[in-house]
């Protein structure tokens, strides 16, 4: 079990992101460079149509890894058609000097192409390229018993080319995605914070500064020259007032302080069906109607946070609720996923 879930967390970990576009160039660039090193040997191929495919291919391997490079990061390569032209002239340019079994570079011109070409142009070349391959082939010399080995290549090179580096596009996009809910989480407690400073303590010192400022002008005007020297009775008890309200409310703002220090429970819930959807797992957050406490304490808080990790790195998760209730001056949290309920008490 905890084999599983250390591999689950592995495949969850930023390493694997930075990691996967790589993992996808180095493979992108394998089949180039075995082609390459078996020109030379192919039957009807010679030393001249191996130095061709070897020119050719450090022209144009280069520009396709720079496809690969951009593609596994979520992003389009600048200039990408332009670049995607320079790479189609050289791979088709050179074919009929490169041997009978250069066609089988036709896999990364498809692999470009779907990366860097809008959809209804990207799927005709992809489709003109697989076409073409054996006719190509047999043209150049290969025989007929092997002529569907390039038609093979282009397919299967091709396509595992493109799953790598969809799936790194797809880990990128996921770490942005949970960076993006994390940021947004911050933004939405601050706005909480602010709008309930702004609400109570905001109010209460508007007011302790205006008293202070009508007490200010009091002991101005009785300063005059020809006012009595000393401060009137009601004078002296606003000042006392004005000092007991200032401690009130410098208490309340320490109390409240404290209480930002613990998180949010409601914005706990939000943030663990965010997390839960974000992962594909449908998730319902069910709600009383007359609230839930401010804060959550460590321990419920801990839980809750296990039961949402225990539910990512599990899988088949059709569907997940949860909800509160409160009863008897406490809350009860239900992780509620396909069968399984797991039950969670938040005292009051």
């Amino acid at each position: 079990m905890g084999r599983v879930a250390g591999r689950a967390e592995f495949w969850r970990s930023d390493r694997v992101v930075r990691l996967a576009p790589v993992v996808a160039v180095v493979c992108s660039s394998l089949l180039p460079l075995l082609q390459v090193t078996l020109s030379f040997g192919y039957e009807g191929n010679d030393s001249r149509t191996g130095l061709w495919s070897l020119a050719a291919t450090a022209a144009y391997l280069p520009l396709h890894l720079r496809h690969v490079w951009y593609a596994a990061h979520a992003r389009r390569p600048p200039a990408g058609r332009w670049t995607f032209a320079v790479m189609a002239v050289v791979v088709l340019g050179v074919t009929p000097l490169a041997g009978n079994m250069w066609p089988r570079a036709y896999a990364g011109l498809l692999v470009s192409a779907v990366l860097v070409l809008p959809a209804p142009w990207s799927y005709l070349v992809c489709v003109t390229l697989v076409a073409a391959a054996a006719p190509v082939a047999l043209l150049l010399g290969l025989p007929w018993q092997v002529a569907s080995w390039p038609v093979f290549s282009v397919l299967c090179g091709g396509g595992a080319v493109l799953l790598l580096v969809w799936l790194a596009a797809a880990l990128t996009r996921l770490q942005a995605a949970r960076q993006a809910l994390a940021q947004q989480a911050v933004a939405q407690e601050r706005r909480r914070i602010d709008d309930d400073l702004r609400r109570t303590l905001g109010g209460a010192l508007e007011s302790l500064a205006a008293r202070g400022e009508r007490a200010a002008a009091a002991l101005t005007t009785g300063n005059t020259p020809g006012s009595d020297p000393g401060p009137s009775p009601g004078l002296a008890a606003e000042l006392g007032r004005l000092a007991d309200d200032s401690r009130r409310t410098l208490a309340e703002a320490r109390r409240r302080v404290r209480g930002y220090r613990q998180p949010s429970l409601r914005a706990e819930l939000e943030t663990a069906a965010t997390l839960l959807s974000a992962a594909g797992v449908p998730t319902r957050l069910e709600l009383p109607r007359q609230g839930v406490p401010e804060t959550i304490p460590p321990r419920p808080r801990a839980a809750l946070r296990a039961a949402v990790t225990r539910l990512l790195r599990a899988d088949g998760v059709r569907a997940c609720t949860i909800a509160a209730t409160v009863a008897g001056g406490r809350v009860l949290l239900e992780v509620r996923a396909d069968d399984v309920t797991e039950t969670i008490e938040v005292p009051a």
